[in-house]
């Protein structure tokens, strides 16, 4: 029991913290799911910030004492009841950790991976949106604010961190988040950021470079999958191969150090409509069709005249498609046109994925 007595006087807590959008329940029991470096710790460590510290216990799943201990499902029961606890925290929970979870008035699991219990409400916390990074960086000006977004990118480390330390946050991010394997595997993924392909092919790629496995390869991506690491969209007009982004598209970047900048926008606007829930699915390399019939285009500096001009060349395809309006996603371009009754219009992405929320 002396090891829960240790965790129980510890009493983590956050040296920074940003309000997020998702709210935890205070009078219930919840999985809190998410991808790594998410903020999934921060959030809950603020969450027990309301509480009086002896009624809670936060236990961290990863502490190094685990490759020697093991904590007793009965005997943190006990300890739970001995000590008047109301709220116990599994930071890092893994399938396996407990051979069934710990009884309490609210139990809060944080994981990255599925846990298996219907009967607990599960959440879900993404990198940030656009409006979650304004509130950490609250920029002078909109145009300020998005130069910093794109060079930041979404995960709280590396936003709260400062210009000159980012690189190194980052690098010290990926290789405590991902172990050696996963680390291999992920420079490959940031190498075909944006592109369609099919698992298989991604294998092939990966062992051109390293000795993988394809059993492995397939599992992981898998798992990378369930997780919200990576992302595969699906295409109308395409079946098989699906493009891939990665869930940050800083990290992407950095790792494959040489993508280019109509990659990284497109992926900024495809997980902006991920985190705001909206259904769309791939026209080849037209755009994404959202709910009524909209088309939406990831074009970061095209204006007015070229856009038309491409448009006119298109117009088949959108009437395929049965398109009423094509939205255009710039970086700072605003205008508007009619063509074949299809309203086009261009907005910043700052304006544009902040009338979406």
């Amino acid at each position: 029991m002396h090891l829960l007595e240790y965790f129980y006087e510890l009493s983590p807590k956050n040296d920074f913290f940003r309000e997020r959008k998702l709210q935890l329940p205070e009078d219930h029991s919840f999985i809190l799911n998410g991808a790594r470096g998410t903020g999934k710790t921060t959030l809950i460590l603020e969450h027990l910030k309301e509480m009086p510290e002896d009624i809670w216990l936060y236990i961290d799943c990863q502490d190094p004492i685990f490759a020697l201990e093991d904590i007793d499902v009965d005997t943190l029961n006990e300890f739970i009841q001995q000590e008047k606890i109301e709220t116990i925290v599994l930071d890092h929970y893994y399938t396996g950790f407990l051979k069934e979870l710990p009884k309490c008035f609210q139990l809060v699991i944080a994981s990255r991976d599925t846990v298996a219990d219907t009967n607990i409400e599960k959440l879900t916390l993404y990198p940030l949106d656009y409006e979650e990074f304004l509130s950490f960086d609250r920029g002078a000006s909109p145009s300020v604010s998005f130069n910093h977004f794109l060079k930041a990118g979404t995960l709280p480390i590396s936003v709260s961190s400062s210009f000159d330390s980012r690189s190194l946050q980052m690098r010290s991010f990926f290789y405590a988040s991902f172990d050696e394997d996963e680390s291999r595997l992920m420079l490959i993924l940031a190498k075909y950021q944006g592109h369609r392909v099919t698992i298989h092919q991604l294998y092939t790629y990966a062992k051109d470079y390293f000795r993988i496995s394809k059993d492995w390869t397939y599992r992981t991506i898998k798992r990378f999958t369930q997780e919200g690491l990576v992302l595969f969209i699906d295409d109308i007009d395409r079946k098989g191969a699906r493009k891939m982004i990665l869930y940050d598209f800083a990290l992407s970047k950095y790792l494959s150090k040489s993508q280019p900048f109509s990659i990284t926008f497109d992926a900024i606007v495809v997980l902006a409509l991920f985190k705001h829930n909206i259904p769309f699915q791939a026209i080849g390399i037209h755009g994404y069709l959202i709910h009524d019939n909209e088309l939406i285009i990831a074009s970061a500096f095209e204006n007015e005249e070229r856009f038309w001009k491409k448009a006119y060349n298109k117009i088949s395809i959108y009437k395929k498609h049965d398109i009423r309006k094509v939205t255009i996603v710039s970086v700072s371009n605003t205008y508007d046109f009619e063509l074949n009754d299809i309203l086009f219009e261009a907005l910043p992405f700052y304006e544009w994925s902040i009338l979406n929320e």
